[in-house]
């Protein structure tokens, strides 16, 4: 223990100095060299355009390291300024890059400059409000910029380098992995215990004010009436349109005034077409109970929040069954894969309706699976566990109806199961009855109901309502789907992140290969290929099905291929691109790739080939943790930057210290 009380205090030290000196780098600018301080009260004005004006500096003549703009107290949103100056290389003026005060933020006001020479001149432009309300009062140059010890920044990397100590050097974690073992349990809880501040952190600042709120209101209203469809009346010109399913006709309409965008339109009445059970389940009660709505980002937290808890669960459950001897590396490794490759924090980070969809479905079918895993550890409650498995997954098709083929992974276990009690019904009936039982009355129910309310809505058992969305397209009319499969494969597997040199590092795109057709595709993070490397290994499926003897273990791992691929391919064919499809089955992907990762692992005999093998998970997961937590703060329409601009920009300089 003194041993490790000794190497912490190295690494506080270390965290310290890179607090104290590095991260703080732009405080020391103007300590060394000759640096004249200047205060500047008057400027000379130019008008740049209808919202920016230009303060201008002349004969200023010195070397200048950094510029203050006092912004004055009463500015109370995030403002952009830009510098432009004229030094000993240029008559003219160069535009440097810009930066955003933060209110309340005092070090956001400054910005170093490097400059060459003695500096002619500077202008700045600023919000012409600003200006005009007299909010800025003095520009200083050359004053020292304020130190500032970040408590954020400093614990976030000391327990970086405290993980990385621990994950070398502590015993529990370079031994195999038990399930008893309290430090291994520990350190698992930890991680999910992370997971659990950034889902508050990318929750809480990406929530859209003022959206309209179909689901979790007017839908509410509706059900509590008990009608089906939502209280909104088509306009005139919406009901003369020659087809209001046809995207370009509705151009002329306005959506949120003569229709319900994203809404399914039959026989003159408005339906919503997203799932019903998570509005049984959270919204419909809350409203009954406190006669208030209950935001839709909540509900998307407290499920994000319980699937990793079911992902750790669903992991050590599979790690136990079949495999004997396993690095513990490994397990706290594939942990944090599957949590930030799983794409939770994406959808956190825009949560609607849409998010809630996917994240409400994905939550009920592993909820399912785990009760499956629990049935094969107990045979007193074996059925009961097969039963309220059963129930998940069939109640994840009233979340997301292509969730109903996640079924399919407890299929090869269940007819197992079946086989052995025909084999022995002739001596003890009641296994075989219990088995038919648990599985048939929740499909059977779950999947009448569902009939029903469809057959209520568009007078089809089968018709969820797809083919009647108010959408990009028009839905029915839609051909051809099979040809833009290698389109859709290369963009929602393969596709290459826009990595930029600024915070967040990753942006959107709407890349495609060329495709003449239509193919709806938006703002795409990247490929789960690539920004989850791990199932890369589901190439190398076959290889692992000749590695191992464990024919239930085989059974799993092509269980999981094909049935992640066949999603993909469906998603494909009847949506498109969206990075918020993938949440539908990227866990599979990663999950596979991790079992297949481990197989080929444990049949190699060179230790210096397990060595790489070691390292490339290691980077493998810190690559799948990072782009997590970037496409997080991102999200599909960048809703952290939009709608909680101080926190986004006190967390992009928190990162940029060298801003």
């Amino acid at each position: 223990m003194k041993k490790h009380l000794s190497k912490i205090l190295i690494n506080l030290i270390i965290a310290l100095f890179l607090e104290v000196i590095v991260f703080n780098i732009t405080s020391y600018r103007v300590l060394l060299g000759n640096f004249e301080k200047r205060t500047y009260t008057e400027f000379e004005l130019d008008q740049y355009d209808d919202s920016r004006a230009i303060l201008k500096i002349d004969n200023i003549n010195t070397n200048i390291g950094t510029i203050k703009i006092n912004f004055d107290k009463t500015v109370d949103e995030v403002k952009e300024y830009k510098i432009y100056f004229s030094d000993d290389t240029s008559s003219s003026y160069r535009g440097l890059n810009s930066k955003k005060y933060i209110p309340g933020n005092e070090k956001s006001k400054y910005m170093p400059l490097y400059l060459s020479g003695n500096v002619k001149g500077l202008m700045i432009s600023v919000d012409k409000n600003i200006y005009e309300s007299e909010q800025i009062s003095e520009v200083v140059l050359n004053e020292k910029i304020p130190f500032e010890l970040n408590i954020t920044r400093f614990v976030i990397t000391l327990g970086t380098f405290i993980v990385i100590y621990f994950l070398k050097n502590e015993k529990s974690f370079n031994e195999n992995y038990e399930i008893k073992n309290l430090t291994q349990e520990l350190a698992l809880l930890f991680v999910l215990a992370v997971f659990f501040v950034i889902s508050i952190f990318i929750n809480q600042n990406s929530i859209e004010p003022d959206n309209l709120k179909i689901y979790n209101k007017m839908f509410v209203n509706s059900i509590y009436k008990g009608q089906l469809h939502l209280d909104y009346e088509p306009s005139e010109d919406f009901l003369n349109l020659e087809n209001p399913y046809d995207d370009l006709q509705r151009e002329i309409v306005e959506r949120g005034k003569d229709y319900l965008w994203d809404t399914a339109y039959y026989n003159g009445k408005f339906y919503v077409y997203f799932g019903i059970l998570p509005l049984l389940v959270f919204f419909l009660p809350y409203y009954v109970i406190t006669k208030k709505y209950l935001d839709i980002a909540t509900v998307v937290f407290v499920l994000s929040i319980a699937i990793f808890i079911l992902i750790k669960e669903i992991l050590t459950k599979i790690i136990n069954r079949y495999f004997e001897k396993i690095p513990f590396k490994f397990v706290l490794f594939s942990l944090i894969m599957l949590c930030a490759g799983s794409l939770i924090l994406y959808a956190e980070g825009m949560s609607r309706v849409y998010e809630l969809a996917v994240v409400s479905g994905l939550y009920c079918v592993l909820q399912g699976i785990y009760f499956i895993l629990k049935s094969l550890e107990s045979d007193e409650k074996k059925y009961f566990y097969i039963f309220a498995g059963s129930l998940f997954l069939s109640l994840s098709v009233a979340c997301r109806p292509t969730d109903l083929f996640v079924s399919v992974l407890i299929l090869p276990y269940l007819i197992k199961l079946l086989i052995e009690n025909v084999e022995i019904f002739k001596t003890d009936k009641k296994p075989l009855v219990k088995l038919i039982f648990a599985v048939a009355l929740p499909y059977l129910t779950v999947g009448a109901l569902l009939m029903l309310y469809n057959y209520a809505r568009f007078e089809n058992p089968f018709e969820f309502g797809t083919k009647y969305q108010l959408t990009v397209v028009n839905m029915s009319a839609l051909k051809n789907r099979i040809f833009a499969i290698p389109t859709g494969i290369i963009a929602n597997l393969f596709s290459i992140p826009n990595f930029i040199p600024d915070f967040p590092f990753i942006t959107n795109h709407n890349k495609l290969l060329q495709f003449y057709g239509y193919y709806y595709i938006e703002n795409m993070i990247g490929g789960l290929f690539i920004i989850a490397p791990i199932c890369f290994m589901n190439f190398l499926v076959v290889k692992a099905n000749r590695k191992t003897e464990n024919k239930e273990l085989k059974v799993l791992i092509n269980s999981l291929v094909i049935v992640a691929t066949f999603i993909a391919v469906l998603s494909i064919m009847m949506a498109g691109s969206n990075q918020r499809y993938l949440i539908d089955y990227a866990w599979m992907f990663i999950l596979s790739g991790i079992l297949i990762f481990i197989v080929i692992f444990n049949s190699l005999k060179s230790d210096e080939t397990k060595n790489i093998l070691r390292k490339f998970l290691g980077v493998v997961t810190i690559f799948t943790l990072i782009i997590g937590i970037c496409s997080g703060i991102v999200s599909e329409k960048e809703n952290m930057k939009k709608y909680s601009e101080d926190v986004y920009y006190k967390t992009k300089y928190t990162v940029c210290f060298w801003e």
